[in-house]
């Protein structure tokens, strides 16, 4: 009799320590969000490379080309599921002196209509060239470099120089600054190069003021309001977009 009375307690606790849905229909895994478009891209085709090396050459003079040393188009080439390919080239001119401090190229964009008639399917792009500079060598002639910073028009060659110059020590200090930063202190420890020089808006108590761009070993980007006070150029605000 109590041997029974022992089974039947542990049969019990069994019963107790299994789920009440086992062996019962499975739970419906909740619906997940719909994922969003993946973006596709390509290499260009034999027949886009060809009449773009065709269009470039007709439409531009070597002594902006640079000549077929210098002229090699980068393709961008992408669509979303279900939409058509959208087809950009985009070329350096040759380099040359901007100020006698200053490199520059122009890079221009330009777009492919796969519908219109044969040597009619290249356009310029409606966005304006952008300008790539570098520091020049004193009375060297300008060549290509390896590492190039975009440059916005409406700032100074002045400003410019003194920035290529400076952006190591302005980073030093900008990055005192991202500790106070939200935004920003999780980047204060990444690797960062310069990537572009713009205006920058004033500020309380800086009148004058010109933007540096960098990108980090990360892929994100952190802007560096400096200030220009006589000459002298300072960190004064930095804004970053998060990781």
């Amino acid at each position: 009799m109590r041997r029974a009375l022992r089974c039947a307690r542990l049969v019990a606790v069994i019963a107790a320590a299994v789920p009440a849905h086992a062996g019962g229909p499975a739970a419906a895994p909740k619906a997940s969000a719909p994922a969003a478009s993946a973006v596709q891209t390509r290499e260009p085709t034999d027949e886009e490379r060809s009449s773009f090396d065709d269009y470039y050459r007709e439409q531009v003079p070597v002594r902006v080309s640079g000549g077929p040393s210098l002229f090699a188009p980068m393709f961008d080439i992408s669509r979303r599921r279900g939409q058509a390919w959208q087809v950009i080239a985009r070329v350096d001119s040759s380099p040359r002196h901007h100020s006698p401090e200053l490199c520059r190229q122009v890079r221009t964009s330009y777009i492919y209509d796969a519908k219109a008639p044969q040597g009619q399917r290249w356009v310029p792009s409606a966005a304006a060239p952008e300008w790539y500079v570098w520091l020049a060598t004193p009375k060297v002639i300008c060549t290509a470099a390896q590492y190039t910073v975009r440059m916005d028009p409406a700032v100074s060659n002045e400003d410019a120089t003194a920035l290529l110059r400076q952006h190591r020590e302005l980073l030093l200090r900008a990055r005192l600054l991202f500790a106070g930063h939200s935004g920003c202190a999780r980047q204060r420890a990444l690797t960062f190069r310069l990537n572009a020089i713009e205006p920058a808006a004033p500020a309380n108590g800086a009148a004058a003021m010109v933007g540096m761009v960098f990108e980090s070993d990360r892929e994100t980007h952190v802007r560096v309001a400096v200030r220009k006070h006589r000459g002298e150029y300072a960190a004064w605000n930095v804004s970053c977009n998060g990781l």
